[in-house]
Order: C-alpha cells, then sequence, then structure tokens
C-alpha cells in the first residue's frame, strides 16, 4: 500500500513538471513513466488515461492549495477580511506555477484538457458563488453594511481573472509590477471598499474553517 501511494505520489510529480514544460496536448503516458522512473504498465495501473492523470494532478494541487492558504490566511494582519482572503490565496497562487496555471486556465499547459467535457478540474467560482460567500461574510461582520454584494461579486471575479493573468504576463519583466505590487495593491482597493472599523474577524474566520472543513 506505501509503495503504490508512493507511486502515485511519483507519477502525479512527475506529469505537474512535464504539464508545465511540454504541455497537455504533447504529453504521453509514456513520458510520465520515464520521468517518473517507472513503467507504463504502473501508470495505466493508477491511471486509465491522460485525462484521469490530470484530473488528479489539478485534484492534488487544489488540495495542497487549501491547506497552504488557510496557513498564509492566519498569517495575516486581520484575518477573515476579504482584502485577508484575496492576499493570501493570491500569495500562495503566485508563488506555484502549476496553481497559477490553474487558476488562470492556461491553454499552454493544459490545452485540449479545457475543452474535454469529462474533465473535473474546476473552473473559476464565478460571481454567483462570489456574492453567496459575500453575504456569508457581511453577516460575519467583516464587510460593511449596504455594499451591493452583486456587484461586488462581478468586480472581484474580474479583478481576480486580471491581476492572475497580469502576474502570469509580468512575471519575468524586470520592469514589470511584481507580483506582490499587485497583490498589494488589489488587496488594499478591497480593503478599502468592504472592511467596516471594526471588522469581527473571530466570527468570519470561524465561518471559513466551518466552509473549510464540509470540503
Amino acid at each position: 500500500m506505501v509503495d503504490s501511494s508512493r507511486r502515485r505520489d511519483a507519477l502525479l510529480d512527475a506529469a505537474a513538471g512535464l504539464l508545465l514544460s511540454r504541455g497537455y496536448d504533447k504529453l504521453t503516458m509514456v513520458d510520465v513513466a520515464e520521468a517518473a522512473d517507472l513503467s507504463r504498465t504502473i501508470v495505466y495501473r493508477h491511471f486509465a488515461s491522460k485525462r484521469e492523470l490530470t484530473d488528479a494532478v489539478a485534484a492534488r494541487a487544489l488540495a495542497d492549495y487549501a491547506v497552504r492558504w488557510r496557513t498564509a490566511l492566519r498569517d495575516e494582519p486581520t484575518p477573515g477580511t476579504p482584502a485577508s482572503i484575496y492576499r493570501a490565496g493570491f500569495r500562495v497562487v503566485a508563488r506555484d506555477p502549476l496553481l497559477t496555471a490553474i487558476a488562470t486556465r492556461d491553454r499552454d499547459v493544459f490545452g485540449r484538457y479545457l475543452r474535454d467535457p469529462a474533465a473535473t478540474m474546476p473552473g473559476p467560482a464565478g460571481p454567483a458563488f462570489l456574492g453567496n460567500f459575500l453575504t456569508l461574510q457581511q453577516q460575519a461582520g467583516v464587510i460593511r453594511k449596504g455594499v451591493d454584494l452583486a456587484s461586488v461579486a462581478v468586480v472581484l471575479e474580474s479583478l481576480t481573472a486580471a491581476i492572475m493573468t497580469a502576474i502570469r504576463a509580468h512575471h519575468d519583466e524586470p520592469d514589470g509590477p511584481s507580483p506582490e505590487a499587485l497583490i498589494d495593491t488589489v488587496t488594499e482597493m478591497i480593503d478599502r471598499m468592504l472592511t467596516p472599523d471594526e471588522p469581527d474577524t473571530d466570527a468570519a474566520m470561524a465561518l471559513l474553517d466551518g466552509l473549510l472543513d464540509q470540503r
């Protein structure tokens, strides 16, 4: 059982690296077997197809993201506020090329996988989900009253996509804004727009912990 688990992790590690370096469309199961120093039979014992393997790569990356985001959030000065949630999440994603590719649905990395109706990698949350989450945050006391949450949800969805794309586009440009500068700028905007004078961060963190524990 231990050997099987280690082999599966080795295959996922190899596939993640190859997705970033070659992309889904050029990736083969033979490539993954060779990169993991395992036989092709072992690969197919764990994953029936390249799509299923990529599903597993994305699922593991997102599960790891949830753990790292939760830790990063608790290190924020005011954890539980909308600004802290976005800043912690952005920072975790920006430091991980695979998570950045997932967040931006990078076609160079995922190619035809993104058009496969059987693929299980989740897409963007969307304004409806964000609106519901913002409502819960407002009820918890970390978003001020009187804010048009439906409009805010659309704005935040657009900002998230724009910032993640900018981070990817400007990552290697010495004269462009750093990921940290982009993150700090957008989260300061969110803070000024949404956070009340005395946010109830304890209630907000209890809410978030409850939502995460339901996953």
